[in-house]
């Protein structure tokens, strides 16, 4: 009998997994790893899709395995040797993001071994994992999947530690502040011309100084030079999302890139399947069944933090332990003295 569906919460960005049951699974199925289960729930949904998936799952407990970066890159080099030009090849993305550079590198190598290439996210890909889906030519999300902004994200030791910072952030406070200082003048200016007989022109010319006096300690606290740098790091992904766009001859590149980087408000900013696919992105929605599958194939791994990098293969079954001999009443010698057989032949 089909197993009944529990929830139970994974911890990955604070969101919950629902747990879910494949109808095909059996009882042998649920007795075996959850790495086992995974592989073997890939390999079925690849006869189903009739391609190869090749998995990027981030999980893990360490920053080397919880992001894209220089070691994922060392993981899918290392599996170079299982890559083979295929004609549809799938990539369960299901990532936080991380290094634009690996994402960018990652994917035009994906392209180079493939006619077709598929991106499937089942729950989230963000940020530079967003950036890797721009260079597929199709994107099959989950019901409740997200991508997220092209935000490149940084690092300041000197005055954030280890914490990493949003370019976006920063860029987002420095239109806040521009918005304040025009809705201030228009405050000024219309408390003066409501208070007094000036023109507009003269009320203007007042409300100038009490403007500049509220802002100027609060643009005094930005370093131009910080901001250019911020600059930069929002060009680097603006750049690779045109290139990864242009290898699938989307139409509407500027336009979805501008949104991608400065339309929305926050690094972890929801994009679901139909804000994605209302921006121009070849987004399709994962069957049920097959989506079922997926998040099956997830739950178990992210459970025990365990990422999941390459083509599934199916698990090495374990030999047969040999069955003991009953007792008979011949007693046998000690391991440490010669068997009779033996001693015989030395005569």
């Amino acid at each position: 009998q089909t197993a009944t569906p529990k929830q139970f919460s994974l911890r990955c960005l604070g969101m919950v997994y629902p747990a879910t049951s494949h109808s095909g699974m059996t009882l042998a199925d649920t007795q075996i790893s959850p790495l086992d289960k995974f592989h073997k729930l890939i390999i079925e949904l690849e006869k189903k899709r009739k391609t190869r998936i090749f998995s990027i799952v981030q999980c893990g407990e360490s920053e080397s395995d919880d992001r894209l970066c220089g070691d994922t890159f060392r993981h899918v080099f290392e599996r170079r040797s299982e890559m083979a030009n295929v004609p549809v090849l799938e990539l369960l993305l299901d990532s936080p993001g991380g290094d634009a550079n690996v994402a960018y590198t990652l994917m035009r190598y994906f392209r180079r071994h493939c006619q077709r290439l598929n991106v499937i996210v089942p729950m989230f890909a963000k940020s530079a994992a967003t950036l890797m889906t721009l260079g597929a030519d199709l994107i099959y999300m989950g019901e409740f999947a997200d991508l997220g902004p092209i935000d490149v994200q940084m690092k300041d030791p000197l005055k954030r530690g280890s914490k990493t910072i949003s370019p976006l952030d920063e860029f987002k406070s420095a239109e806040f502040l521009r918005d304040y200082a025009v809705e201030l003048l228009d405050s000024f200016t219309m408390l003066i011309l409501g208070r007094s007989g000036m023109s507009i022109k003269e009320a203007i010319h007042e409300s100038i100084p009490l403007t500049t006096g509220i802002m100027r300690p609060l643009y005094e606290r930005i370093d131009p030079l910080e901001i250019g740098e911020h600059k930069r790091s929002l060009a680097i992904g603006e750049e690779y999302a045109i290139r990864l766009l242009a290898l699938t001859k989307n139409p509407r590149q500027r336009e979805i890139v501008k949104a991608l980087v400065s339309k929305y408000p926050s690094h972890s900013f929801v994009i679901d399947a139909d804000e994605a696919r209302d921006l121009g992105l070849p987004v399709r929605r994962l069957e049920h069944a097959q989506e079922q599958m997926f998040l099956e194939a997830l739950n178990g791994i992210r459970e025990n933090e365990e990422s999941v990098y390459g083509f599934s293969k199916e698990p090495t079954k374990k030999s047969a332990t040999p069955r003991k001999r009953k007792a008979s009443g011949v007693k046998r010698p000690p391991a440490s003295e010669p068997a009779p057989a033996a001693i015989a032949a030395t005569k």
